[in-house]
């Protein structure tokens, strides 16, 4: 039978609703502001245990009242406050104001924050809203739809919307242009380029300085000379900060942003501040896609804020596939919320492109991947060299939900592994061994968290391989690189900027907090070729319905700064 556990500090801490960090963090606040409340104390820890999941902050007026299990196993529930009551002990508590002198702050819209994640989203609105409001630069017209015309050479409705994004850039200091695969980012992009470049040429001007950014190394070198944020801005040694910041700025005319939905607050905001208010700002990304690991879902907030549709342009035709593919439609499915073709699509052998193993069985994983990792790796692991089997690594991949669990990366890679080093149709002992991603940024060697590369065994020794952005192959010992974990399986997160021809998907047997919308548009998306999806029907018709929804004030704040 169920019973009401008191929002109390120490008793949801002995329930597991709260984590060890949550629980000494609001102990260590009561300590330092002797704080006594009890509501107080739980909302301390409940901003913690928010923040981890995800939440810029803690929405108290959507949460006041409301009953929720305390955890996914038990029966036992938690009531909120109500509103009054809740507000009354967070403002009469010496640890939360409505300014970032407090360690909580608590805004007008009854949202409780951290006084960092605060100040950043009152930092990032504030860069996005100065540049909204910047006027248009005095640019020949007839010049620049001159150009447009040479770009885009037909008149179609979709790729009016690809030149109207493109105008926009060329003559606004802040631009967002959000669409899936296959509907243009890439092809906007080079067009931009091409245009800020040629109408310099036609009036005598000097040639802009461009610069091409994304969060990891794997969608920045999808984008020609591109880079990672992190490598233009310079990180500071011992320090948190970057070389660039506001006080010391890009010298850049123009600079384009790619897969911005993995981007966290504080990334963005101390990209944007280091960005000079004269250049003009292009961000792409899809704002369907997963957010970015660390809090906010920042790319999404900008797209959803009333107010800024002049500046939004959103890219829905697929011009690769037009329609036709079980993955377009099979995406299409999952965004629209429609269960039945989704059902449809998987279990109906409607489209060649898209292949459905119903998860009946424990065993089912391991002869499934048996099945397809052969095929999947056949060209990778035959590879006679390095060059070969790098151009490799983009052709299949296999994606997990998660990192642990029978059906996490964890187990799967370690049975890739055995299966590539048992099997007779391929001798491997003295050729590759295994599939690698960085995990952590190593400056100095070039290597940055998401990049993959390839181990290869030889007799006289074991070496590591990885292509850089421009192109070239850089080797390392084993012993010298930084952080890494084996990649034949990554986790659907890690895949985000990244495509493969053919993509299988092992989900699990059991609904998760994990296993959302977000979660199966972004791994079907990651497939241009086939996508084989091995899972519980049920489970996935669940998932769709499952919608993750991060906590922020961005989009209000932007609306009110644009509305007022």
């Amino acid at each position: 039978m169920s019973q009401y556990i008191a929002f109390e500090l120490g008793n949801l801490f002995e329930q597991h609703f709260f984590s060890n960090l949550d629980y000494f963090f609001a102990r260590s606040m009561a300590k330092a502001f002797d704080e006594k409340d009890p509501i107080v104390l739980a909302s301390c820890a409940l901003v913690s245990k928010s923040l981890f999941e995800g939440h810029i902050c803690l929405n108290i007026k959507a949460m006041s009242e409301t009953v929720r299990p305390v955890s996914e196993a038990g029966n036992d529930l938690i009531k909120f406050p109500g509103l009054n009551s809740w507000i009354n002990a967070l403002q009469n508590s010496l640890m939360v104001s409505d300014n970032i002198q407090t360690p909580l702050v608590l805004d007008s819209d009854h949202r409780l924050y951290f006084s960092k994640y605060y100040d950043f989203q009152n930092r990032l609105t504030r860069n996005i809203i100065q540049r909204f409001f910047l006027k248009p630069s005095n640019m020949d017209e007839a010049t620049i739809d001159e150009l447009l015309e040479f770009y885009f050479t037909t008149s179609d409705k979709h790729i009016n919307l690809q030149g109207n994004a493109v105008k926009h850039a060329i003559k606004n200091h802040f631009t967002i242009v959000s669409g899936g695969p296959g509907t243009g980012k890439t092809y906007v992009t080079t067009i931009i380029k091409k245009m800020f470049i040629s109408y310099a040429k036609k009036h005598s001007l000097p040639v802009p300085k461009i610069i091409c950014v994304a969060p990891t190394g794997k969608a920045a070198s999808k984008m020609e000379q591109g880079s990672t944020i992190h490598s233009i801005l310079k990180p500071l040694k011992n320090s948190p900060g970057f070389y660039y910041n506001k006080n010391n700025m890009l010298q850049t005319d123009v600079i384009i942003i790619d897969e911005a939905s993995m981007i966290d607050i504080i990334l963005l905001t101390r990209l944007l501040e280091a960005i000079p208010m004269t250049a003009k700002v292009i961000v792409l990304g899809d704002q369907y896609q997963l957010s970015s690991i660390q809090a906010g879902s920042v790319f999404s907030d900008i797209c959803k804020a009333k107010g800024l549709s002049s500046n939004l342009f959103f890219l829905d035709y697929n011009f690769r596939s037009k329609g036709k593919t079980g993955i377009e439609n099979l995406s299409k499915a999952i965004n629209d919320n429609d269960v039945q073709g989704l059902e449809d699509i998987l279990t109906k052998g409607l489209y060649p492109d898209v292949v459905f193993e119903s998860l009946k069985g424990k065993g089912l994983v391991d002869s499934a991947v048996n099945k397809y990792i052969l095929d999947g790796y056949k060209l990778f692991v035959s590879a006679d060299t390095v060059e070969e089997a790098l151009k490799e690594l983009d052709n299949f991949k296999i994606l997990c939900a998660h990192n642990s669990g029978e059906y996490g990366t964890l187990q799967i890679n370690h049975l890739c592994e055995k299966i590539l080093r048992t099997e007779n149709n391929f001798d491997i002992q003295d050729k590759l061994k295994r599939i690698i991603m960085v995990n952590t940024n190593d400056y100095k060697k070039g290597l940055f968290n998401g990049d993959t590369g390839i181990v290869f065994e030889r007799k006289e020794g074991i070496n590591t391989f990885f292509k850089t952005l421009d192109n070239t192959i850089k080797q390392f010992r084993s012993s010298d690189l930084p952080g890494s974990d084996p990649a034949f399986a990554i986790t659907i997160h890690k895949s985000q900027g990244s495509e493969f021809n053919t993509v299988l998907i092992i989900l699990p047997d059991r609904i998760s907090p994990v296993v959302t919308r977000q979660l199966l548009y972004t791994g079907i998306t990651r497939a241009k070729i086939k996508v084989i999806i091995i899972g519980n029907i049920n489970i996935i018709k669940k998932a769709i319905n499952l919608s993750v929804k991060r906590n922020s004030g961005l989009s209000a704040c932007l609306e009110k700064e644009i509305l007022r």
